[in-house]
């Protein structure tokens, strides 16, 4: 089987929005392998040609989506200075993150929400955390309590960026990129008290 196949690239998609489409409605333990395959539009061997069974999909599919946001998260803007966090560097690698967000939202929104056995909201936010921590991590003395400090403050951050995407997508008629971006930016610049009283 060529995974570069035009026709194979194709049936794996309609898989996995047929995947996407059935847990909309459907837990992860109710879901079976006949429902997916009628939704994707093709028959069980076609199916069993590119996965064990539907936990096979589920998590190679989780994977994928986990190793695509990975790719895109960047760490690098925890060593800027609060005056230079403006800087248009800092700035567009978080646009960069959003606009990737912004693109894949139905699918987060959808597996965020899922009845399945992982929680990828949270495993989204650890992998935000991992990358921020281990830029913290360069600049810091090999002191324990300084490490513990760097991974408390990569869990806010993590958070923050995190809860403010959530919050951006229940709120996308009236919140733009760019209003994201400048909360962020404020955040970091400000902290989250003063910042909140700029905004209103």
């Amino acid at each position: 089987m060529n995974r570069n196949d035009p026709r194979v690239i194709k049936t794996l998609r309609q898989i996995d929005d047929a995947l996407l489409t059935c847990l909309k409605s459907t837990s992860q333990q109710k879901l079976t392998v006949d429902q997916l395959c009628e939704t994707a539009l093709i028959n069980r061997s076609t199916f069993y040609k590119y996965y064990l069974d539907k936990y096979d999909l589920i998590e190679n599919y989780l994977e994928r989506v986990l190793n695509d946001f990975k790719e895109q998260i960047s760490g690098d803007f925890i060593t800027a200075s609060v005056p230079h966090i403006d800087d248009e560097n800092y700035i567009t690698s978080f646009g960069n993150l959003l606009t990737f967000i912004n693109d894949h939202r139905e699918q987060y929104q959808t597996i965020w929400r899922a009845d399945i056995e992982r929680n990828i909201y949270e495993e989204m936010t650890m992998l935000i955390h991992h990358a921020i921590y281990q830029q913290m991590l360069e600049s810091v003395p090999n002191d324990k309590k300084k490490k513990a400090y760097c991974d408390y403050y990569a869990y806010l951050f993590s958070s923050n960026v995190m809860a403010l995407v959530h919050w951006w997508f229940m709120n996308d008629t009236v919140i733009s990129i760019r209003d994201c971006r400048k909360i962020m930016a404020d955040n970091m610049r400000d902290g989250l008290f003063l910042a909140f009283k700029n905004n209103l």
